[in-house]
């Protein structure tokens, strides 16, 4: 099977999630961008220890599950986020008036040439190459936005939720490229329980703050 064409929709407008003024992501970079600096302070200095279970998990990755705005209806906009270190992959399911589903990358200062709006406010659309697992590489257009003023994130929108659970393995690799370079690279794991979570949100499960290590 194809995972490509279950999760990449080719759509000829793309549309995007509305998260209204709470947008989960920012906090998780804020918390990201920590961590590493923390790290990296730790690293320079090896008489210090890293108390901190939230970079141990960092370093080996995991999930975490929210609904993607503030108020929101029981089912509606759930997200998984799998992040390790100063990558993020997120899942979001329909809300409001979208039906669809989104498929998010997002980079903690990302280096160039990772693309950015030249306002961060707005969302742009991106040409870039997505390769999923073992599947063939794809070309398409995606969405481009800043988040938290120093991640951007690539956004791919996917025809439902179904589309996305159905695409799921339990270790899966993804990379994207841009203008000829290597911009993105993630492997999540536990991705089968990640999925059963998703799914205990889209029926309406309160699921916030838990996470898959």
């Amino acid at each position: 099977m194809r995972k490509l064409a279950l999760f990449v929709s080719l759509l000829a407008a793309a549309t995007v999630v509305e998260a209204g003024s709470y947008d989960p992501l920012e906090d998780l970079v804020s918390t990201a961008k920590k961590e590493i600096n923390a790290s990296e302070a730790i690293e320079q200095s090896k008489d210090r220890v890293l108390n901190n279970p939230r970079a141990e998990k960092m370093k080996k990755g995991y999930w975490q599950f929210f609904q993607a705005k503030s108020g929101a209806k029981p089912g509606e906009f759930c997200m998984a986020v799998y992040w390790q270190m100063g990558r993020m992959i997120s899942i979001t399911g329909p809300g409001g008036d979208y039906r669809g589903a989104m498929l998010g990358f997002v980079a903690v200062e990302p280096k160039p040439p990772f693309p950015r709006p030249d306002n961060p406010k707005d969302i742009q659309k991106v040409k870039v190459t997505l390769t999923q697992g073992n599947d063939p590489s794809a070309t398409v257009t995606a969405l481009n936005r800043t988040v938290g003023a120093f991640a951007d994130e690539i956004q791919f929108p996917v025809p439902t939720i179904e589309a996305a659970l159905a695409g799921m393995e339990d270790a899966l690799n993804f990379r994207i490229e841009y203008q000829g370079s290597n911009i993105f690279e993630l492997e999540w794991h536990s991705g089968l329980a990640a999925r059963d979570m998703m799914k205990k949100c889209l029926q309406g499960e309160n699921v916030n703050g838990k996470e898959v290590l």
